[in-house]
């Protein structure tokens, strides 16, 4: 933000837990935006298809070129597709035999989409990994031309991208540490004589607040600490998973759902992606100040979404994430598929 800042840009901040269709998404307000603005443009870059023509036109011929057409394998984050799309194509054209990886990460729908066919809301959540995956199918992801997605976690992707920068002495940004990680997992797909190419699409300055700065790095429990982790504690029986409630069911059903399990707070979805979520101070609040707002909908009084974080985030991280605005944690256990949630007493419980 001070680089665009610096170029004399307003920099407007726009939230990314909602629907692209939502009018305060950056996909929203870039639209309007190009529309108010006298003499503005919109690159587009999710459904321009002139994205993916670049890159068939240019990089394709590059990489054949530059590997005298001995390429086997291509290993790219996907986000708006124009990249692995565009080169995919193109180097499938002169050898069908090449195999094209995407990288996805987890919170986004690209894997299962091209496994199964279906768009399914349930693998939306909050993720940190930069430009790759999304909550949507952008026009310039070729699917056909994509043999296979690999899904690569935040935390591996982060100190991926710092292992690139001290071991390699290559500057890149956060989805460079995706692919790589992802190249890593894909190990046994490839043999002795294959020739890989993984494109690294962004500059580390633009990470320096983040992945290569330790103190981010420590609140998002990316370093390995000992110690009492999450996992120990959904081990344990300490945590329970998930339960949520959809945005439109009325407060009342919100109430009766968590007398019935005995939680002081669950979490609010739309469409089964996560929105926000209800504790029963600010619940209780709400009820009193207006008996009536029983019969509205969750979305009506819900609070921010809690934040997620890795199984093997530290627990004494996790005791500073939970605050009076903040009184529970989501932690998500990628090989099981599963999300828990970690309260105040939960902690509480294995401190004492």
């Amino acid at each position: 933000m001070d680089a665009l800042k610096a170029f004399g840009a307003e920099v407007i901040v726009c939230p990314t837990n909602v629907d692209p269709e939502d009018p305060r998404s950056y996909y929203s307000v870039s639209s309007r935006l190009e529309k108010e603005v006298p003499n503005s443009w919109k690159a587009n870059q999710y459904d321009n298809l002139s994205n993916s023509a670049a890159h068939y036109e240019q990089t394709g011929p590059e990489i054949w070129d530059q590997t005298d057409g001995r390429i086997t394998q291509l290993v790219v984050g996907v986000g708006t597709g124009g990249t692995v799309s565009g080169v995919g194509r193109y180097l499938k054209e002169k050898n069908p035999k090449i195999k094209i990886w995407g990288i996805d990460t987890y919170g986004s729908i690209f894997k299962k989409y091209k496994e199964t066919g279906i768009f399914d809301k349930n693998e939306i959540y909050p993720y940190i990994t930069e430009g790759i995956g999304e909550d949507f199918l952008p026009k310039n992801v070729d699917f056909d031309v994509i043999d296979h997605f690999e899904k690569v976690t935040d935390k591996d992707a982060a100190l991926m991208t710092r292992r690139i920068a001290r071991e390699e002495g290559i500057f890149a940004g956060n989805s460079a540490g995706s692919a790589v990680a992802g190249l890593l997992q894909l190990k046994d797909q490839f043999k002795k004589e294959d020739v890989i190419v993984v494109i690294f699409h962004d500059h580390g300055s633009r990470y320096l607040g983040k992945m290569f700065n330790d103190e981010w790095m420590r609140e998002k429990g990316f370093f390995e600490k000992t110690g009492m982790t999450a996992r120990d504690l959904v081990a344990s029986g300490v945590s329970g998973e998930l339960l949520s409630i959809e945005s439109c069911e009325p407060v009342a059903a919100a109430v009766k759902l968590m007398s019935a399990h005995d939680f002081s707070q669950i979490s609010i979805t739309r469409d089964a992606r996560l929105v926000g979520s209800l504790n029963e101070t600010h619940l209780y609040s709400q009820l009193v100040t207006d008996p009536a707002a029983k019969d509205q909908p969750v979305e009506s009084i819900m609070q921010p979404a809690f934040p997620f974080v890795d199984i093997s985030t530290p627990v004494d991280l996790l005791s500073t994430m939970i605050t009076p605005t903040t009184p529970a944690v989501l932690v998500r256990d990628f090989k099981t598929d599963k999300t828990f949630i970690i309260t105040r007493s939960d902690i509480i419980r294995v401190l004492v």
